[in-house]
């Protein structure tokens, strides 16, 4: 179903490749969606949807073949050997998944494949050898998008996004109309659902989350009328009483669509959200589990759109790691309440917008894989 939806919803990943001269190609019609999970004995999973491996891009009708793929990663010696893991006709991507405090992994999805309301948001949920718990294909909701899913404690939450506005937003293409979560148990089960930013009166879309031990942080982008900047939005959901601690927020204006992050900081119990400024330059804000603004930055470099925070822990000291537009990295050391900007690290490859993640290898070296239209891209850095 990927490619021109001809009514009033198009998907929420934003496809649209226009008919005729001038088409523009959208790389993540080859790859999009990617994440890395903690998996057994020490060892890390590897999930992204791609349209086959190598990548093929999109067929002769203009439609998204992805499937979802799976590696298992050594941290001793990283290697990707690609393994087919979920597949159907229509497209399953973007792929995002998590792991929960006892080891289950939820992996959840749009997917094009036999939804009623042309798209449905759908995941599996396995454990830490991915072998089936409830598996793919279970229904978040028919009709919904975009979504991404974190771990808060033996708690998923899946944050999704629910129909689509024709009109302003990337290259006029539209945007989402509302935002929602809906929250299970470690095994899939699900709990309930929340509404989170709905209505008329607003346009929202491209939901991310992360987890602490009890709270979701749940962050978004808001349409702005007659802009091509966007607002960027913050609320926080207490997962055991399903209550918002923190009600929809505006975070930051001048936001460049997609172009931002949210992790969790357990040593220091604070979540980091990192962005860019639509006329340049970056942003990182650092929030408590109840909302509260405990530091700011104003002055980062811009982080790539779709990229991740890469985590280290030591000691009293947190790093965070983050691919920088249009190549490097930045790197952050971070307190409860302070966001330092240290050296970055340079670097030839331009990164693309499909997806990136990464992982700390030890105390020094960092692992980061890429989406591109060639297939993964795989790069090492050292850390001091």
């Amino acid at each position: 179903m990927h490619g021109i939806f001809r009514q009033r919803v198009l998907i929420g990943t934003v496809l649209l490749i226009a008919f005729g001269a001038g088409a523009q190609e959208d790389l993540r019609s080859f790859q999009h969606g990617i994440d890395f999970v903690p998996g057994a004995e020490g060892r890390w999973w590897l999930i992204w949807s791609s349209s086959g491996h190598p990548p093929t891009g999109p067929d002769d009708e203009g439609n998204w073949p992805h499937d979802v793929y799976r590696a298992s990663i050594d941290p001793k010696a990283p290697a990707i050997a690609p393994e087919l893991f979920i597949r159907r006709p229509e497209a399953q991507e973007p792929a995002s998944a998590a792991a929960t405090t006892d080891g289950n992994i939820m992996v959840t999805m749009e997917d094009g494949w036999n939804a009623r309301n042309v798209l449905a948001q759908r995941y599996g949920v396995y454990d830490a050898t991915l072998a089936p718990v409830r598996a793919y294909p279970r229904d978040v909701y028919d009709g919904g998008h975009s979504g991404h899913v974190a771990a808060a404690g033996n708690h998923f939450v899946v944050f999704y996004s629910d129909e689509w506005v024709s009109g302003g937003g990337v290259d006029d293409l539209g945007s989402g109309d509302d935002v929602l979560a809906r929250v299970y148990d470690s095994k899939g089960s699900f709990l309930y659902p929340k509404r989170i930013a709905v209505g008329t009166e607003t346009r929202d879309w491209w939901p991310e989350v992360a987890g602490s031990e009890r709270v979701a942080c749940l962050v978004w982008q808001r349409f702005v009328d007659g802009e091509t900047h966007a607002d960027l939005m913050v609320a926080m959901l207490d997962v055991e009483t399903g209550r918002l601690f923190l009600k929809p927020t505006k975070l930051k204006g001048n936001l460049a669509y997609y172009t931002y992050s949210v992790a969790w900081l357990p040593l220091v119990e604070r979540f980091l959200v990192l962005g860019a400024y639509d006329d340049g330059g970056g942003f990182g804000v650092l929030l408590d589990e109840s909302g509260g603004v405990k530091a700011e930055s104003r002055s980062l470099p811009p982080l790539v759109r779709e990229s991740q925070s890469i985590v280290r822990e030591d000691g009293n000291r947190v790093t965070v790691v983050q691919p920088s537009h249009p190549n490097g990295l930045m790197v952050l050391s971070v307190s409860s309440n302070a966001i330092t900007v240290g050296k970055g690290i340079e670097d030839g490859y331009n990164w693309k917008y499909a997806g990136t993640d990464g992982i700390f290898l030890d105390r020094n070296n960092v692992y980061i894989v890429s989406l591109s239209s060639k297939g993964l891209v795989e790069r090492k850095y050292r850390v001091e």
